[in-house]
């Protein structure tokens, strides 16, 4: 029955394609999914959030998981529009809600969720456009909220998250991200998983604080 992740992943992702559901149709249940495909339902989760990372699925909280993209916010969660709103303050928000996420995660994550945490930072770090960075970087931050186990954080975290794939931020991201800034970021972000690992809730909120720090920091040109 045991499957490693990878495989795992493609098992699924096969499933999926191949005729079984249409799009933004809703996925069977896990335990449903896990005995079909005779894997564990960590390593489906873990292959769940990577298919998630790749856009193939989306996850609603509360509701399950469906096929393809995630569509645009409607108004029974939290809108947030993109044209209403800008860089600046996502990053104010950011640095609000996700120290007190990273601080829930060391308390509450599994070592499916560590372990998923660890591949989104080996796939960021091989990445080779920007596109694809931020794609896995995402799926880091949303496995850190995630882990957190709190539906109303994660509902605020994805609000806002969701601004990340308007095209003025991807622009943003493509003028200001160099390639010293992202090692710079890769070593945050694997400080920051260790501190998750080690359960240290106190160096998770500050390291994730001076984490966004940065990133708002370079996004913006701000100097200190």
């Amino acid at each position: 029955m045991v499957k490693t992740r990878e495989s795992a992943t493609i098992a699924l992702e096969n499933f999926i394609e191949s005729g079984h559901y249409a799009p933004q149709s809703k996925l069977a249940p896990e335990r449903e999914l896990a005995a079909l495909l005779q894997i564990s339902r960590s390593t489906l989760r873990a292959a769940l959030a990577t298919l998630e990372a790749k856009g193939k699925v989306w996850r609603h909280v509360g509701r399950g998981t469906f096929v393809g993209k995630r569509p645009p916010e409607g108004k029974e969660t939290f809108p947030l529009p993109a044209d209403m709103t800008n860089p600046a303050e996502v990053m104010e928000v950011r640095l609000i809600i996700e120290p007190q996420i990273a601080d829930l995660a060391a308390q509450r994550s599994t070592a499916a969720d560590i372990a998923f945490m660890k591949q989104c930072l080996d796939k960021g770090e091989a990445a080779r456009d920007t596109a694809t960075y931020e794609m896995w970087d995402g799926a880091l931050h949303r496995a850190i909220a995630e882990a957190a186990g709190n539906s109303l954080l994660l509902a605020l975290f994805t609000a806002v998250n969701t601004i990340r794939e308007h095209a003025v931020w991807g622009k943003l991201k493509e003028a200001t991200l160099t390639d010293q800034r992202r090692r710079r970021y890769s070593i945050q972000h694997r400080s920051l998983v260790r501190a998750i690992e080690q359960r240290d809730a106190v160096d998770c909120m500050r390291l994730m604080r001076e984490h966004l720090t940065a990133v708002r920091d370079d996004m913006l040109n701000r100097r200190v």
